[in-house]
């Protein structure tokens, strides 16, 4: 055995590895669920539903329109820190004729909660570390003029907000919302809204000046269905419900 050239060998490679190690690592971004759960609608977030629109966008569906009430694009994160906006940031797909609180006694409250991070295998830890909610309102509410009645299936408060933020030193992460129209997928005489969100992430290391970009797409409907696309290496593994279905008793606004 040539110990002469095993010993050779040992020695490039020990010069060449503080070589390769010395480049800077690659972050990997990942968004996985945490949690899900829907629950009825209470009194007093009934109370608060429409506090006023922010804008009023009408998309004909005859006979009947679909009103966009709420900001169509607003921060959830600037620079690691929750954005002021969020006192006022959220999204609504409603019917644009008049209705009463009686009208809404099957309405349920969506949530879903999301952990995102950015890391990579050489440290062993995150960078990034939020936990955020997306959150919404929906039910049906009968469809005037129809006969026999039928009901559409509306959209209240969709929200996105920040619930936990941690990030190494140097680090800025931005969140911002960019949301869609409303959109009929049902028939005029049951509606069923539709709203569809860009969450567009904004990221920069230490020191540099070039920011990196994630997509995420949300889309939300009347029915309560959630549906998620993320580009790149995101990754959504399915997780199960926190609270089992329930069925929503009747309930009486007065």
């Amino acid at each position: 055995m040539d110990f002469k050239k095993i010993f050779l060998a040992l020695l490039s490679l020990s010069l060449a590895a503080p070589a390769a190690w010395a480049g800077e690592p690659e972050y990997d971004q990942k968004t996985v669920l945490l949690s899900e759960t829907s629950v009825p609608l209470t009194r007093a977030e009934a109370a608060e539903l429409f506090p006023g629109p922010a804008g009023d966008d009408r998309i004909a569906i005859a006979p009947v329109l679909i009103v966009m009430a709420g900001f169509k694009v607003w921060n959830v994160i600037v620079n690691g820190r929750p954005s002021a906006d969020l006192a006022s940031a959220y999204a609504s797909a409603i019917p644009g004729f008049q209705f009463n609180w009686n009208d809404m006694s099957d309405w349920k409250k969506v949530t879903r909660r999301y952990r995102f991070t950015m890391g990579n295998f050489i440290q062993g830890d995150d960078a990034v570390n939020i936990v955020y909610e997306a959150s919404f309102f929906h039910g049906s509410l009968a469809t005037p003029g129809t006969s026999p009645l039928k009901r559409g299936h509306y959209i209240a408060n969709f929200v996105v907000k920040p619930v936990e933020i941690k990030m190494k030193w140097g680090w800025k992460v931005s969140l911002s919302v960019l949301m869609s129209n409303p959109m009929n997928i049902g028939t005029a005489e049951e509606p069923v809204a539709l709203l569809e969100t860009d969450l567009k992430w904004l990221f920069a290391k230490p020191f540099s000046d070039e920011p990196k970009i994630g997509m995420e797409t949300m889309s939300v409907d009347g029915l309560g269905n959630l549906q998620t696309s993320i580009a790149g290496t995101l990754q959504l593994p399915p997780v199960r419900n926190e609270e089992p279905a329930l069925e929503t008793p009747a309930i009486n606004w007065d």
